[in-house]
């Protein structure tokens, strides 16, 4: 017989305390260990009860919920907390992110959403070691104390002009990568355009977390609150949402750049989610700025966006002739021509080819299936899976998904050479 969910309940207010408790007790899983009337008793209580999970209320009289959590995980650093607050601020729930805690629900919750919150909380918490201890253990080879099984291959979506479709063709590839690979397979979506970002429009998501509150963090990173960051589409995928205001961004950006010019704060998010997805793609604004320069030093593909128009086509060859000013590494870089009407007068996706490289991909006009899938917050691959344009960008996803099994057999085999002739 499994364990039950050990649940604290921190409220300042009786009736509350034992609403919560009334709620739990549906549930055969879940037992409430300790109740307590403020932070300071749950911090007096929370080592001897040794909860999975806590209810803490932020609004607490003496010590806040907020200051209560980040004591509260000195004490016991497993323990997930669940912050309840009457008021769905952002501000509230990224002070309480950033004091540890792993979710947030607007009070009163539904018994619904607190059973389940509660029980996904219980799945995250490590049962053995604090991550910080298993950080250290070389058995398993990285951080967290996770296996190192997958190494991300990440590409970038990017052009310097806007209006291109950047944003609807990396969700349609995500999606069609997710299909591909199937249940087995992980496929992470970042929305790296930190002041305007809209990838959750197009998917029709409403996360209540983003990269604004997992990159203070990125010093003590780990799986589990990667996972409490990330949100979930019906299809597998996962996305890491912009900042839900413009402002937010700066917290991103208050992190400070590397070296070499590049985000910190994006660069250590990307490399701590490369051991857990198969694939990250990563939606970009039109500016060479340092989540670019981020995203240069890391991508394994650079995929440049352009329509069958003479300003963004001179864009995208501006941007071209400055990566090889900077000795990039221009096998890295693929073309993909979008809106490509072939019935049209106009610029013919040949000539395009021909001042820059052969695309990777021509994707057909079809105004009419883009718009429809971005005012519903359908993508048009799920919404009309057998338009031509869909098809392409399935096409688009397998031959990215090709040109890594090709350069990993390559690999493969340069190190058998080496390992005979050794």
């Amino acid at each position: 017989m499994a364990e039950k969910i050990r649940v604290m309940i921190v409220d300042d207010i009786v009736e509350t305390r034992e609403q919560l408790r009334k709620l739990l007790s549906f549930d055969p899983d879940i037992t409430v260990v300790a109740m307590a009337g403020s932070g300071e008793e749950a911090v007096a209580q929370v080592v001897e009860a040794n909860p999975d999970v806590v209810l803490m209320d932020i609004n607490l009289p003496g010590m806040d919920g907020i200051t209560a959590t980040a004591k509260l995980l000195e004490l016991v650093p497993t323990v997930q907390v669940v912050m309840l607050s009457v008021q769905g601020d952002v501000d509230y729930m990224r002070r309480a992110m950033m004091a540890g805690a792993r979710d947030f629900l607007t009070k009163p919750p539904s018994a619904d959403d607190l059973i389940n919150t509660i029980h996904r909380m219980a799945k995250l918490r490590p049962r053995t070691i604090p991550t910080q201890v298993a950080a250290a253990t070389p058995a398993t080879g990285v951080a967290g104390g996770m296996p190192a099984m997958r190494t991300g291959r990440i590409i970038t979506f990017f052009t310097p002009k806007g209006g291109t479709g950047v944003t609807s063709i990396a969700v349609n590839t995500a999606l069609a990568l997710q299909k591909r690979l199937g249940s087995e397979g992980r496929v992470a979506l970042v929305d790296a355009n930190l002041q305007f970002g809209d990838v959750s429009v197009f998917l029709k998501l409403k996360p209540t977390r983003t990269i604004a509150d997992l990159a203070p963090h990125i010093d003590e990173i780990d799986v589990e609150l990667l996972h409490t960051v990330m949100v979930s589409h019906p299809s597998g995928l996962q996305v890491l949402a912009a900042p839900t205001a413009p402002e937010d961004a700066e917290i991103v950006r208050n992190i400070g750049v590397d070296e070499n010019g590049g985000n910190r704060a994006l660069k250590a998010i990307l490399e701590f989610m490369q051991a857990q997805y198969d694939y990250i793609l990563v939606d970009t604004t039109h500016a060479v700025d340092d989540v670019l320069l981020a995203l240069l030093d890391l991508s394994d593909l650079v995929l440049l966006i352009t329509r069958p128009v003479i300003p963004e086509i001179r864009g995208v060859r501006l941007f071209i002739e400055l990566l090889q000013k900077m000795e990039f590494d221009m096998k890295r870089v693929g073309l993909i021509i979008n809106s490509v009407d072939n019935k049209r007068m106009g610029i013919q996706p040949e000539a395009i080819e021909r001042a820059m490289m052969p695309a990777i991909a021509r994707l057909p006009l079809d105004e009419r299936t883009a718009l429809r899938a971005a005012n519903y917050g359908v993508p048009f691959i799920l919404q009309s899976p057998k338009q031509p344009l869909s098809q392409a960008v399935v096409a688009l996803a397998e031959a990215i998904r090709s040109r890594f099994a090709e350069t990993e057999e390559r690999e493969q085999g340069a190190q058998g050479g080496l390992g005979r002739l050794l």
